[in-house]
């Protein structure tokens, strides 16, 4: 059960990073107020893995279903990866470049700033977490 409860403060956590993610057609001035929520954001996707770790190890399959499960796991993984990888290059070409580009929105910025907070904590990276755990404890548990 607290499985559940991992996912739905990961989930509400990530709509309180993009709550609070300043848009790119809107100019800031405010500081990055998204920032207080990546932090417990990260944690709580932490815990949520930790939790899926533990209770993949609890399940008992055959090897041809945990083998099904690897696959569609992989499968998922990859889409979610060119999924965040579309995310990031609009982001990114809706701010005008990188933060080396004298033009871009996010010019001299680190990385991780009230724009583009929402790169690193989305629906995205926390199906990959999710997806990528679910490969890992496959293949290092030898479960196939």
């Amino acid at each position: 059960m607290a499985i559940v409860w991992w996912l739905i403060l990961s989930v509400v956590f990530i709509y309180l990073v993009d709550l609070f993610t300043i848009k790119p057609h809107v100019i800031s001035g405010n500081g990055n107020l998204g920032l207080l929520f990546v932090v417990p954001a990260l944690a709580f996707f932490i815990m949520f893995v930790r939790r899926l770790w533990i209770y993949l190890g609890t399940l008992k399959f055959k090897s041809n279903i945990w083998m099904k499960i690897g696959w569609g796991a992989f499968i998922i993984l990859l889409l979610l990866s060119i999924l965040e990888y579309k995310l990031a290059i609009d982001l990114i070409n809706d701010l005008g470049g990188t933060p080396s580009i004298a033009s871009s929105k996010i010019y001299r910025y680190p990385w991780l700033n009230q724009y583009t907070n929402t790169l690193f904590i989305n629906f995205y990276t926390l199906g990959i977490m999710a997806t990528g755990t679910s490969i890992l404890s496959i293949f290092i548990r030898k479960n196939p």
